[in-house]
């Protein structure tokens, strides 16, 4: 088994999508994937571009990868070979967070897979997804609380605290590695996205990030769904420079610990103002945050105060 060690140059496999026109295959778009290290003595890497933040983890003993996310839907080759440029070990487990297809999207795309894990309310919310409709792709193994895989440097936790960006969402956790990845649950210092149709909500999303943030200990170092990535090369490819660097970096748990703030102080903020009568506008125009929050994107705020708006009436 192959395996690299060092910060050399960032990996970035490249797959040359293609559609055909009048019988006659035309160049659609080149699809990258960057692999980077979390750690260069370590097995466990982030994998960027092609959808959402996703992790790969290089599990030697069992002689497999597994995923933490596959990205959108046409983004396996592009991971697998970004995976290939660390080790020839070939993706065998796959962890589903949510049910977003930015996440899911290419898990039926790894043909030496064979687990797929998820909380039982992913599995619910894929299986009504178009996308999984043949069945390929959906999670294999569910649960409910807590679940558990491999031992010892190499464990991963699993846990799901309640409702918030859908009603299956779950925090994987590396204890050993210090380490916690939380999908669409801390997507980055921004207003979240609240998956209503997937039983987002709300009103349930800052107490379940108060749960997880009470619950779990020992974590440094937090990987978000769509925020900063590492920028310690893993691979063999080209280095970005200039505007295409990645954001160095990545959170912690203090940053986790000020979003669920953000999102209890959010919600403060939207219930008062539905006591108080106003419009979802007039709302959003009254939003009180505390200036701590000053650098958050709130692109979403009027779609979030909607949402709980519609919660609040019983809608």
């Amino acid at each position: 088994m192959k395996r690299w060690f060092g910060p050399v140059t960032p990996g970035v496999a490249c797959v040359l999508a293609l559609t055909v026109v009048g019988g006659h295959a035309q160049p659609q778009e080149e699809r990258f994937v960057r692999i980077d290290t979390l750690n260069v003595r370590d097995t466990l890497y982030h994998l960027g571009d092609g959808g959402a933040n996703a992790l790969a983890l290089i599990d030697e003993i069992n002689g497999g990868v597994i995923l933490i996310g596959t990205k959108l839907p046409g983004w396996g080759q592009p991971v697998s070979d970004a995976v290939y440029q660390v080790t020839d070990l070939p993706v065998t487990t796959i962890i589903s967070t949510h049910a977003a297809a930015d996440h899911t999207g290419a898990n039926g795309e790894f043909p030496d897979v064979v687990d797929i894990i998820a909380h039982e309310n992913t599995h619910a919310n894929m299986a009504r997804m178009e996308l999984f409709a043949g069945g390929a792709g959906l999670p294999t193994t569910t649960f409910t609380d807590r679940f558990a895989l491999l031992e010892d440097l190499d464990r991963i936790e699993l846990h799901h605290f309640g409702p918030a960006h859908t009603d299956g969402d779950i925090v994987v956790v590396f204890p050993q590695k210090r380490t916690a990845y939380l999908g669409d649950l801390f997507p980055d210092k921004a207003a979240p996205v609240i998956d209503t149709a997937n039983g987002g909500s709300g009103i349930a999303f800052p107490e379940t990030l108060a749960k997880a943030v009470a619950a779990i200990d020992g974590v440094d170092r937090v990987i978000t769904g769509h925020g900063p990535i590492p920028t310690t090369y893993a691979g063999r490819g080209r280095r970005d420079r200039g505007e295409r660097r990645a954001w160095s970096g990545w959170m912690t748990w203090d940053d986790l610990a000020e979003y669920a703030d953000f999102n209890r102080d959010f919600l403060a903020s939207v219930r008062e103002s539905h006591e108080a009568g106003r419009s979802v506008d007039e709302a959003v125009a009254n939003l009180d945050l505390p200036a701590r929050y000053a650098g958050y994107d709130l692109e979403r705020a009027r779609t979030n105060v909607e949402a709980i708006y519609n919660e609040l009436a019983g809608r």
